[in-house]
Parts: C-alpha cells; sequence; structure tokens
C-alpha cells in the first residue's frame, strides 16, 4: 500500500527536476546565498523553476554562451557557475505553496508565523515571504507538530542540520509504503542538498523501516554517495534532540 504526494506538489518537484534549457533537462542545482537578499528571488537560491530558467537565458545572452551546444552536466554547471539554484528552504516553500493554493486558495506563508515580529520584519516578511522562511522557521513548534514515526504521512517534513553549511535543513515526505497489515516499509522524502558533488541539488532520497520502535536516525538511509556515505543522515545526527519529523499545523 503507496501513499504519495499531491499531483499538484509532485508536478513543481518535478519542474525543479527537470528545468529546461538549451536541447537538455537538468536538475536545478543547489544554491544559497544570504549576503545578497536584496536580489531576485532566482538569485539567492529562492526562485521558482520559471524564474531560474528566465535569469538563465538572460546570462546566457548577456555572456555569449549558447546553451543549446552544452550537454546537461554543462549547463548544470552554467547555473551553478551563474549563482542560480535552489536552497533546502526555498524549495519545500514553492511545492508546499503550489499545494496551498491549489486546496486553500491562500499562499503558505500566510500560515506561518516568523520569529521576530517587529515592525520592520513582519514588512520584510509582507514584501519577500520566501526570503524569510528559513527551515529553522518553517519547522519550529509555532508553525508545526512533532510527529512520530509510525505516524508519519506524505507533505510531513523532517527537519535536520546541514553537515556542510552548519544550519538548518529541511526535506518533505513524498511517499509512504506500508505492507498489508499496516507497517511501514519505507518513507521516501524530497529535498534540495549541498551534497553529493555533481548530483547535488533537487533529489530524492529513501528510509527504509528496519525497526519502527527506534528513531529515525536509527532506520536504514538509502541516500549515499560513491563512497557509500549519507550525507542527509550525517546531518540529521548533529543534533537528534532538535531535529525529527514535523507537521505543519495548518495542514492537520
Amino acid at each position: 500500500m503507496t501513499t504519495e504526494i499531491h499531483n499538484i506538489v509532485q508536478e513543481k518537484i518535478n519542474e525543479y527536476q527537470h528545468l529546461k534549457l538549451g536541447n537538455v533537462e537538468v536538475v536545478t542545482p543547489y544554491f544559497i546565498n544570504d549576503k545578497r537578499r536584496k536580489d531576485l528571488r532566482a538569485m539567492v537560491g529562492k526562485g521558482t523553476p520559471d524564474e531560474i530558467v528566465m535569469e538563465a537565458r538572460i546570462w546566457e545572452k548577456l555572456k555569449g554562451a549558447h546553451l543549446v551546444d552544452l550537454d546537461e552536466e554543462s549547463v548544470k554547471q552554467f547555473l551553478t557557475d551563474r549563482g542560480l539554484g535552489i536552497d533546502c528552504s526555498g524549495f519545500i516553500v514553492h511545492i508546499l505553496d503550489a499545494y496551498f493554493l491549489k486546496v486553500k486558495h491562500r499562499h503558505v506563508w500566510s500560515y506561518l508565523k516568523i520569529p521576530n515580529k517587529s515592525f520592520a520584519s513582519n514588512l520584510r516578511y509582507l514584501l519577500r515571504p520566501v526570503e524569510q522562511l528559513g527551515a529553522g522557521t518553517i519547522t519550529n513548534l509555532d508553525n508545526c507538530f512533532e510527529i512520530e514515526l509510525n505516524d508519519v504521512r506524505v507533505m510531513d517534513l523532517i527537519r535536520s542540520k546541514s553537515e556542510k553549511l552548519n544550519g538548518e535543513h529541511i526535506m518533505i515526505v513524498t511517499k509512504v509504503n506500508k505492507d498489508e497489515e499496516g507497517n511501514i516499509i519505507d518513507i521516501q522524502y524530497t529535498h534540495s542538498t549541498p551534497h553529493y558533488g555533481k548530483w547535488n541539488g533537487v533529489k530524492t532520497g529513501t528510509i527504509k523501516i528496519i525497526d519502527i520502535n527506534k528513531p529515525l536516525e536509527n532506520q536504514e538511509w538509502l541516500e549515499i554517495d560513491k563512497n557509500g556515505i549519507c550525507s542527509t543522515l550525517a546531518g540529521y545526527k548533529m543534533d537528534v534532540s532538535d531535529n525529527g519529523i514535523r507537521r505543519l499545523k495548518a495542514l492537520d
């Protein structure tokens, strides 16, 4: 028995995983830039797929490049060199927003609270909400409930840490597989990650449930690199007391 994420969310994920540039489709690379928050969303790791593609085409003209002549790996490198990509929270906000607009007819950020409620912070949030929503804010207990592993469902979020960037990380559960008796076999998550070399960016991983009575870090994480290392699990293990499965209060 398999439960999969709403098709509108999967469609948005597919857009990030299949950017159409030149004659190829590429996975949106990971990118974050906290120092240029006043730039366009696509230039700070917060853009939609359409915004990223539009900026890439502008850079193509400015640099006199010909993406049509490049292979998939070279096009992805072109995006990376221009600072075009998506960070973990930007990715999650946009795919959640696709669902909220379809089902609730309101932006997801209208349901979320930001920690600092000063006039300036509220104004920034009003004008540029996506840029103000980091992984820690989205998954904090003002916006989410803590969820036990045996109660996990699609659209739940996994609050974690970024081993590489020493900050918060976030993933979304996109599939839950159960056996005929209703026991969870594995869960699938999707995220934008800075890890895994040229395979960085928007990708999907699987956690095989070995023992439902054990915590998430003791299950088998199958998203590994060529050396057999799961950087996603390593980040999760950095602070297991603060990490875990979370469910948006707006979805409960």
